[in-house]
């Protein structure tokens, strides 16, 4: 009896970019392509509660694993491997698989999980697109452009995205200052990049992974736990809040005025009381703050969940508690409008 002919590896493509670049918009476009091919997702998020793997859709939950209160590059790099290893072993393995590191990941490092042995020889790593913020990027400084920058120098393909928040002359700016001359390049806004630029390029070159020395450094998450970063240029800190209770929109607009400036980026799902049926996204990168509305909660339960990411100690964590839930509908004053009409009610109670 001959033996079982070996299956080719899976093809992997890794979707990096830093903090607010637009990777889950893209990677949605990506999904919901005409492609023909089973697509199963890996999405990492750097806090306790994973927005982007929320965010998500036309994934089936078989196809989607959950990477959160960690960063896949170091803290939670066992949580990769078994992931992978779940997806290579089973029965129906998907065609292809996309991760989605969370902004503050390195790709190389998240690269080398699947130099080892145990992978290898089952996943091929077909590329890595690094995602930029048009807007955005070139405002960054210190570490963070560093780190922003290290994602680029090792990036087969960089989509310049929200193209359509600039002018040309920005964009061109920000070749200048940020891109090697060689680099391949593709602008576009909302993610919408070509399938054939994304999937089955076989454009990786495992040199890379050899090319920069790895550094160690520490993650703060909010418990104030140490935990081994590696290839990270600074610390953060990550916030998460949590509410089962609608939000006032008006409350909610004026707490956001009140965040402080050290959150380099922050997103949430909104349960307001204003629009209860739908789906509030939440969006804050650097200054610019957007929220828009879905159709529908997907079927899930309505409740806000909100995380962010800034620099270590640089906020009071039971501040924004405080902030957030001051912007409960039920903690709201009453209107001059509702409170004549109390008053009216409890006079006629009186009278009787």
């Amino acid at each position: 009896m001959m033996p079982a002919k070996p299956s080719a590896p899976i093809p992997l493509t890794i979707l990096s970019g830093f903090l607010g670049a637009g990777k889950t918009t893209l990677l949605n476009h990506l999904i919901n392509s005409d492609h023909g091919l089973r697509i199963a997702v890996l999405v990492n998020d750097f806090g306790a509660i994973n927005i982007d793997a929320q965010l998500i859709v036309g994934v089936p939950t078989a196809e989607q694993i959950n990477l959160a209160n960690g960063c896949v590059c170091c803290t939670i790099r066992g949580d990769l491997l078994r992931a992978a290893l779940q997806l290579v072993e089973r029965a129906d393995p998907p065609d292809y698989i996309v991760i989605e590191p969370s902004g503050v990941s390195d790709p190389v490092s998240v690269a080398q999980t699947f130099q080892l042995p145990e992978l290898r020889d089952r996943i091929r790593l077909d590329a890595i697109v690094a995602v930029v913020d048009a807007e955005q990027f070139g405002q960054l400084e210190g570490a963070n452009a560093y780190m922003a920058y290290e994602q680029l120098t090792v990036a087969d393909l960089i989509v310049i995205n929200k193209i359509d928040l600039v002018t040309p002359e920005q964009i061109a700016a920000l070749k200048r200052k940020w891109l090697y001359p060689t680099a391949r390049v593709i602008e576009t806004s909302f993610g919408r990049v070509p399938i054939d630029l994304l999937l089955d390029t076989g454009r990786f070159d495992p040199a890379k992974l050899l090319t920069r020395p790895t550094r160690e450094v520490h993650v703060h998450e909010r418990s104030g736990a140490d935990h081994p970063h590696h290839d990270h240029s600074l610390t953060f800190s990550a916030y998460s809040w949590q509410c089962a209770a609608p939000l006032s929109l008006k409350a909610l607009k004026r707490a956001l005025r009140q965040l402080p400036n050290t959150f380099y980026r922050a997103k949430g799902l909104l349960y307001l009381a204003d629009d209860p049926t739908r789906r509030g996204v939440l969006q804050i990168v650097g200054t610019r703050i957007t929220l828009t509305m879905d159709d529908s909660w997907h079927g899930a339960e309505p409740r806000t969940q909100i995380v962010g990411i800034g620099a270590p100690n640089s906020f009071d964590a039971a501040a924004l508690d405080a902030l957030w839930e001051s912007c409960r509908a039920d903690r709201q004053p009453a209107s001059i409008a509702e409170q004549i009409l109390s008053g009216a009610l409890t006079w006629l109670r009186h009278k009787r």
